[in-house]
């Protein structure tokens, strides 16, 4: 048998190579394969993928080869590819199989030939066993990108992070991470969704924690934060560390659980410390606050602010008996959402809970006030409230249904709220809180259900403004507060001035300082002013067909990235709720809040929008997450929304809804409607 006029024996080392060449190389994808070729060789790695497609040649391709080696590389392609290629050549080309050199013209040897053979079968067994069975171990980090569902909404800029210029003092624990680089690459891959983004659990890894001389094994960790302070980790990120979940009794100076928060929305780093100190000298209960700087694998990520975690050894210093649930608020939900439990000898009894959420969905007027007492420790409640609201916690739990804990004390049989997220406090400038927010629930529109359920009470209502006076006059005095916060800042200055950052949290404690002295002064003023009667709620009427009217329309804003206006207009076609967004704009809303009971209902209007660049309108209930919708410009388009209630009464607000970052939206009154299905 000959083989392009050489016989078989003369032409096996060519054989051999064109088998590897062309049967092995091309089972590796040759995109993958040019993908891990470093980018300065990208035209080499085109070039290649052409070779590789030209390995199964017949004699139509096998004069293309020539064309790809010039571009490739004349003296590599000669010498390497060529002469294992292909074996079926035309006859022009027949001397290149024959065992010459192309380059020289000259015969090669054997040993020549084999050992190009030899060196092409390596290579090819490497390139596939390292991208075949072992891609996954060596695949690089991921790019920073924005993972969330809104691309641009939770953007965030990278967190400035510098390294020490001088020791650092040594007044505050200095926290040494040590994390495997398996693990390092579980962590890296996970990022938060957005609250609108897939479901996806957050990875807990083991880590080696050292500090002060101690070394603590098998700790527990994993990324935390969401919206505002998630940051990935080869960023600056919040931590989770548990001490004792793998290692029974191991404690960190007293703790078995701990969280580091980056503080990338606290830049004076002291809001969490003080308003926690504020909550616990009011009795409510609350895990302390402190600081440390971290390191992450040597990588030192500077100053954090080191939060006691929620459970049974916090509750131990509250309350007598701790095998109680204690409930985790997640992110933007009321208590009878999807909540976590954090602690608690029977997580799936969630007979507290239930019955919290049976007394805040009963009718006013029903001995409302009475079953709450019963369930709820309506002290610390009101005192929870109160302070929320003269702190501006505008991300709380009676103005946003977020950040906040709920302990079933098996003691009293009484549901008891603990504050969390004190990180953006005292009219905060981003928020929608701002500094000269009121403190009557009248003006204020509280979304948790458990605090309009007692604030819409007329004993309810006494009693906030009985803790509002009490506190001002003990705990919320300007002397107090701005001396306590020259104390915190003067304790951390130092180890920030050790990493050049002591100018930047003179301006922070500063900003901070006069926020919260005008805060204390409003609050003051507000407090002598005439207060309106709580408005008890009673259930909507509907018509003979089944629809209600809607009114009491008030606006409120959401996440914010520029200028929001609200205005009410009155046209021809009757009145409008406008909603105008301009400079980056954000999410903004008229809302009613209406008392249902269980059904199916369908909510539905007319809009018209102008003008919107990148987002759309929405009818929706709060607490509900719906795609904003574009509609054509200029013309009214009807709207809807559908929903389900499975609770014998229940409280929502309805929403009617503009998500752009320019543009104008107008929601037709006289169109709003409820429909019972």
């Amino acid at each position: 048998m000959s083989i392009g006029g050489s016989s078989w024996q003369d032409r096996r080392p060519e054989v051999v190579g064109t088998i590897v060449a062309a049967g092995i190389l091309p089972a590796v994808e040759p995109r993958h394969l040019a993908r891990r070729i470093t980018r300065t060789h990208y035209n080499a790695a085109s070039s290649f993928q052409a070779l590789l497609r030209a390995a199964r040649c017949t004699p139509s391709t096998a004069g293309r080869m020539p064309a790809a080696a010039d571009n490739f590389g004349m003296h590599w392609a000669r010498r390497a590819v060529l002469p294992y290629s292909c074996f079926y050549l035309s006859p022009g080309q027949q001397s290149l199989g024959s065992g010459m050199d192309i380059e020289t013209g000259k015969k090669t040897s054997n040993f020549r030939r084999w050992s190009r053979v030899v060196v092409w079968t390596a290579f090819t067994v490497i390139v596939f066993v390292r991208y075949g069975f072992f891609r996954d171990r060596f695949e690089p980090p991921p790019r920073q990108r924005v993972a969330f569902q809104q691309p641009g909404r939770f953007q965030r800029p990278p967190t400035q992070v510098r390294a020490a210029t001088s020791e650092v003092p040594s007044d505050l624990w200095r926290i040494q991470i040590e994390i495997g680089s398996r693990d390092v690459q579980k962590l890296r891959g996970y990022w938060w969704q957005g609250q609108r983004g897939s479901p996806q659990g957050r990875p807990e890894v083991f880590a080696t924690v050292r500090e002060g001389g101690v070394t603590y094994t098998n700790v527990a960790i994993h990324l935390k934060g969401a919206a505002g302070s998630f940051r990935h980790f080869d960023d600056k990120p919040a931590l989770t560390l548990n001490f004792s979940k793998h290692a029974n009794d191991q404690q960190f100076h007293g703790y078995t659980k701990i969280s580091l928060n980056n503080s990338v929305q606290d830049p004076s780093y002291l809001s969490e410390a003080l308003t926690r100190e504020m909550f616990d000298a009011a009795d409510v209960p609350v895990p302390r606050a402190d600081h440390a700087t971290v390191l992450i694998n040597g990588r030192d990520l500077g100053l954090y602010v080191l939060t006691e975690g929620f459970g049974k050894t916090f509750l131990k210093r509250y309350f007598k008996n701790v095998k109680g649930n204690l409930y985790d608020s997640g992110f933007v939900q009321d208590i009878n959402g999807d909540l976590g439990v954090n602690s608690g000898d029977h997580p799936d009894d969630r007979a507290g809970l239930e019955r919290l959420i049976t007394a805040a969905t009963t009718p006013a007027g029903t001995n409302q006030w009475q079953r709450l007492n019963e369930v709820l420790d309506m002290d610390r409640f009101i005192t929870f409230l109160a302070l929320e609201m003269m702190t501006c916690h505008w991300d709380g739990y009676a103005l946003n249904r977020n950040n906040y804990r709920v302990f079933h004390d098996l003691e009293t049989d009484r549901m008891v709220f603990m504050p969390h997220g004190l990180d953006q406090m005292f009219g905060w400038p981003q928020g929608r809180f701002s500094v000269e927010a009121p403190i009557d629930p009248a003006r204020l529109h509280p979304d948790g259900m458990v605090a309009r359920a007692v604030l819409n009470t007329p004993q309810g209502y006494q009693l906030y403004f009985k803790r509002l006076d009490e506190l001002q006059a003990n705990i919320f005095d300007e002397e107090r507060l701005t001396k306590r916060l020259g104390e915190l800042a003067q304790r951390i200055r130092p180890t920030l001035a050790s990493y050049d950052l002591e100018d930047e949290h003179d301006r922070a404690v500063s900003n901070l300082r006069r926020r919260m002295i005008e805060r204390t002064r409003i609050v003051k003023r507000l407090l002598t002013e005439p207060r309106q009667s709580p408005q008890v709620q009673e259930p909507i009427q509907f018509d003979r067909d089944g629809s209600a009217r809607l009114s009491n329309w008030r606006p409120h804003t959401g996440q914010q990235g520029g200028t929001l206006r609200f205005n009410r207009t009155d046209e021809k076609d009757g009145s409008l709720l406008h909603v105008t967004a301009n400079r980056g704009g954000g999410v903004g809303s008229w809302r009613s809040s209406v008392l249902l009971g269980r059904g199916r209902y369908r909510f539905e209007g007319r809009a018209r929008v102008q003008g919107v660049v990148n987002g759309g309108v929405c009818l929706r209930i709060s607490g509900t997450q719906v795609g904003p919708q574009s509609i054509a410009a200029g013309e009214w388009v009807p709207l809807q929304f559908q929903f389900s209630i499975a609770e014998p009464v229940r409280n929502l607000v309805l929403v009617c809804e503009l998500s752009a970052p320019r543009g104008e939206a107008w929601f037709d009154v006289n169109s709003l409607r409820l429909v019972r299905e």
